[in-house]
């Protein structure tokens, strides 16, 4: 069973250390591709770098909220939910070690995270763009690649949007 953790409470049970392992072993099983170059491995260190202040930033936002997976006592996964204005709500990272992937914490955090932002609500996220498995399991969600918007970074990115609940 996952246990949800929210703000300082999760910040305290995880440590700088650990979100930023967690959040390299996430990205090294999901991000990287055979083609990419040394300046695709950068932007992915990168990602790594900004994971801790970025999971400290959001549990003391108000217009953030950083939630933290643990299993058995093991941290698991994260997620950050962002509210930049009133109809521009982003699920802004999700993060699950690879050996809690296809358990349901992905779904659990994804849950939550949509829950704060408001599940009848539109929301987007970004998506690497040739993980077709983290696209797949978006879609369980209502996410849509948007195919107007293209993020075109070091690591192309898909806008994948969810239309407000009905």
């Amino acid at each position: 069973m996952t246990e949800l953790l929210a703000g300082a409470a999760a910040l305290a049970r995880t440590g700088p250390d650990a979100i930023a392992a967690l959040t390299e072993a996430a990205t090294r099983a999901t991000y990287y591709a055979d083609w990419m170059t040394g300046e695709h491995h950068a932007a992915i260190r990168r990602v790594v770098e900004i994971a801790t202040p970025s999971c400290e930033a959001a549990a003391a936002s108000a217009h953030q909220h950083f939630i933290a997976a643990f299993v058995d006592g093991r941290f698991a996964g994260y997620v950050i939910a962002t509210v930049h204005e009133e109809d521009d709500r982003e699920l802004d990272w999700l993060m699950v070690h690879p050996d809690f992937h296809g358990t349901g914490v992905s779904a659990d955090l994804m849950d939550a995270g949509m829950a704060w932002l408001g599940s009848d609500r539109p929301m987007w996220l970004n998506v690497v763009e040739h993980n077709a498995r983290a696209i797949r399991f978006y879609r369980r969600f209502g996410f849509e690649v948007d195919p107007k918007t293209r993020l075109d970074r070091a690591i192309p990115l898909h806008v994948m949007r969810r239309p407000p609940s009905i």
